[in-house]
């Protein structure tokens, strides 16, 4: 019975935890940009292009504490970095990491 495997329900607190996490960070980075006058209200059409993101990011935030083996408030942390970052501000960080390890723009 899978349901009994105490793993498994490590695994989906886990899961759980790093979804509020990201969640918490787009959260409020849209709310930053409500304050800033990026965006006129909270609640917009593009806040419906945000979800397939933030799918991207959870995931991208699972993976990067199950590489580092990190847990708790580490791991936490990682996942409200990853959801006020979004998936464009991280493509950017590792192109420019890409850059200065082939020796910059030529």
């Amino acid at each position: 019975m899978p349901w009994r495997n105490p793993n498994l329900l490590q695994e989906v607190l886990l899961a759980l935890g790093t979804s509020v996490a990201v969640v918490m960070g787009l959260l409020a980075k849209i709310a930053h940009e409500v304050k800033s006058g990026e965006r006129e209200r909270f609640f917009t059409r593009r806040l419906w292009l945000d979800a397939p993101a933030l799918v991207v990011m959870i995931t991208i935030a699972a993976g990067i504490n199950l590489y580092f083996d990190l847990t708790g408030w580490p791991a936490s942390a990682v996942a409200a970095v990853c959801g006020w970052a979004g998936p464009r501000s991280i493509d950017l960080m590792l192109l420019a990491l890409a850059d200065r390890v082939r020796g910059g723009k030529k």
